[in-house]
């Protein structure tokens, strides 16, 4: 018994150092911070939406905004081709893809400004959108990356060491990170990421 109470000290401790403290409204907002780089005047040739469970819906509302603002003429998606649930008046299940365009366009976004590109493979996510971006949408000379606050940097930071030289790339979060769906997701977890990417990208 008394062999067992060494780790599990060990492991309250990294809990409380890892998650429980960095979920402190005060600490968390400091600890998220170096996570977030954000151009609130971004424009350009194209937003591409960052693809992403819960948070595509934050995501696509930005994009919706960049679009009608003016600031970007088209909006460029991977296609997410997992069914996300019946849409009940099609009487069928529709594909992720599916419902993003539906959303799109019930936000006034015509269908023929959103371009669906085909789905990346690779495993770390957003490097394999990255090497998507590059590699089918050679026509955007100026790219605004849409996604959740703190996946900014990393995001970033993925695309300026993928796509070409001369592409310009900034990155538009899509809420404050207050606000943001990925608010409770541990924050440890998106500085390993970080980590892992400023290594592999």
């Amino acid at each position: 018994m008394r062999r067992l109470v060494r780790p599990a000290l060990f492991l309250l401790a990294a809990w409380t150092l890892l998650v429980g403290v960095p979920s402190l409204p005060g600490v968390r907002d400091v600890v998220a911070a170096p996570l977030v780089v954000d151009d609130r005047a971004a424009r350009g040739d194209a937003a591409y939406v960052l693809a992403g469970g819960h948070a595509i819906w934050e995501r696509l509302r930005a994009a919706s905004d960049l679009y009608h603002l003016g600031r970007v003429p088209q909006i460029l998606l991977m296609d997410v081709r997992r069914d996300d649930g019946t849409f009940f008046p099609a009487g069928r299940n529709w594909s992720a893809t599916e419902w993003a365009l539906g959303y799109l366009e019930w936000l006034g976004v015509p269908r023929d400004r959103v371009r669906v590109l085909p789905p990346a493979d690779g495993g770390l996510g957003t490097l394999a959108e990255a090497r998507l971006v590059r590699d089918h949408a050679a026509g955007a000379r100026r790219l605004v990356l849409v996604t959740s606050a703190p996946h900014t940097r990393r995001t970033l930071l993925a695309f300026r060491r993928t796509l070409p030289a001369d592409v310009e790339v900034t990155v538009y979060a899509a809420t404050t990170f207050l606000d943001s769906e990925e608010l409770f997701r541990p924050l440890f977890l998106e500085y390993v990421k970080l980590l892992v990417y400023a290594v592999v990208a």
